[in-house]
């Protein structure tokens, strides 16, 4: 449904995105990770047709953005991350005028907005002018003229913004349903919100893509993110040359010991091993005094910290 193939984006001489390629298929959410000015609006905006690629090839449910894209432009529904919204309008005026510029057959659109409107829970401000909304409520209406007319793709920038924790389960259970049939790409910052509804991520960073993955496979593809933190009495040129010399510890950093106890920190880095902490443990007992040892899973957070370079 959504296919980019060596995408670039050039701003005069300034190159904004390089080379990215990744696409989404029929009933797939993707989660597009990045952090400020990774280039996900960008890229989000030359898929929706907003901006021409400079180079590459966007392709939506088979219609080439480059020559097709008033045909392409049908199969989706946007939500920029700031809607697009008509303040003097009542949500019900906004929405039929939406239906109306996305040419849904005139006798479709009373049920179409129904549905909409039930799906966003939208019932109780259906008649109040939208400059009156909240934002949790304007970005609810917003996601309503996106789902419009049951568009084969589904753009969302930062869908969940600005929402309370009963909005955002409500928007998830919207965007979930949404995908079992369409193609769903969504940039969020809200890091457990992929792993609760995405199937796989694409990682961005400085305009390049990183990682395209399922949650599970990029926690696994960078398990020597795995840490083990050991506190201890010891010498610490000679705790440091203890650890680096088990099998499985690829590197540790030793801190400076208290001068008033000896006691130092050594924070390992190491392999994926399910037993690796009781093997430091071991060996750490029968030379020094350990007074604690945890060791700390890869999650979402540092696998894309570790993705974007700042772990």
């Amino acid at each position: 449904m959504i296919s980019l193939e060596n995408v670039s984006k050039r701003y005069g001489s300034k190159e904004i995105i390089h080379n990215v390629s990744f696409n989404v298929n029929k009933g797939e959410i993707v989660g597009f990770l990045g952090p400020n000015g990774a280039g996900k609006t960008t890229t989000m905006r030359m898929i929706a047709g907003f901006t021409a690629a400079t180079s590459g090839r966007v392709m939506i449910a088979g219609h080439d953005m480059a020559d097709q894209n008033y045909e392409a432009a049908k199969k989706i529904g946007y939500l920029p991350e700031h809607p697009p919204l008509y303040d003097v309008l009542t949500v019900r005026s906004y929405l039929k005028f939406c239906a109306e510029a996305k040419h849904i057959a005139k006798a479709r659109i009373p049920s179409e907005l129904d549905r909409v409107m039930q799906a966003c829970q939208l019932d109780a401000v259906v008649n109040r002018e939208v400059f009156k909304l909240s934002k949790g409520y304007r970005q609810r209406v917003g996601l309503a003229q996106a789902i419009l007319g049951d568009p084969e793709v589904l753009l969302l920038d930062e869908p969940t913004a600005g929402l309370d924790p009963g909005q955002i389960q409500e928007t998830r259970e919207v965007i979930r349903s949404f995908g079992e049939n369409h193609a769903v790409l969504l940039s969020t910052h809200i890091l457990p919100e992929v792993t609760l509804i995405c199937k796989r991520i694409a990682i961005i960073n400085d305009g390049r893509i990183l990682a395209v993955d399922s949650p599970e496979s990029l926690q696994s593809a960078v398990a020597q993110s795995n840490k083990v933190t050991i506190t201890a009495i010891a010498d610490k040129d000679e705790l440091k040359k203890t650890l680096v010399a088990i099998d499985g510890v690829t590197d540790a950093m030793v801190s400076e010991p208290s001068q008033n106890t000896g006691v130092v920190k050594a924070v390992c880095h190491v392999a994926a091993e399910g037993r690796i902490e009781s093997k430091i443990a071991k060996e750490i007992a029968t030379r020094f005094e350990l007074l604690g040892l945890e060791k700390e899973q890869p999650n979402l957070e540092n696998v894309f910290l570790r993705y974007v370079g700042k772990n």
